[in-house]
């Protein structure tokens, strides 16, 4: 088994990682967080997603123009938060996000890594929010 020794997270990264949780998160500024944040060689693993933070911000503009029935604009979004980390060369955020007034919602796992005051790469696991679970118990 790999031994994993996790580093602090440096002095820049914790501060530009906070301003970028504040611009994406509760403000739901996508293309000022992301335009803000994200170095040139942003790689994102979000199969539905590119690469590119721009053309991530029309694909969302899209689907909202498309279906605003289901999809809200972005700033509409319901968030509620249940974890947030810094650590080591990443934020991670584990939240509920509804994306309009007919959206059960799901749950997020995003993992955004850092190098220094940019980030680099982007992965996130989504779960829909079922009606009943079998436990009983909420996502969050």
């Amino acid at each position: 088994m790999r031994d994993f020794k996790v580093e602090p997270a440096s002095d820049a990264m914790a501060v530009a990682a906070e301003d970028f949780f504040r611009l994406l998160y509760v403000e739901h500024d996508f293309i000022t967080a992301m335009r803000t944040h994200t170095s040139a060689s942003f790689v994102e693993h979000n199969p539905d997603l590119p690469n590119d933070p721009e053309d991530q911000a029309r694909f969302f503009e899209e689907r909202h123009s498309e279906n605003p029935e289901f999809f809200a604009s972005e700033k509409d979004w319901n968030t509620r938060f249940s974890h947030r980390f810094i650590v080591g060369k990443y934020l991670i955020v584990h939240y509920f996000m509804s994306v309009g007034p007919t959206d059960r919602g799901r749950m997020f796992a995003d993992f955004w890594r850092w190098d220094d005051d940019k980030i680099v790469e982007h992965w996130d696991v989504v779960q829909p929010i079922p009606e009943e679970t079998v436990s009983g118990n909420p996502m969050w």
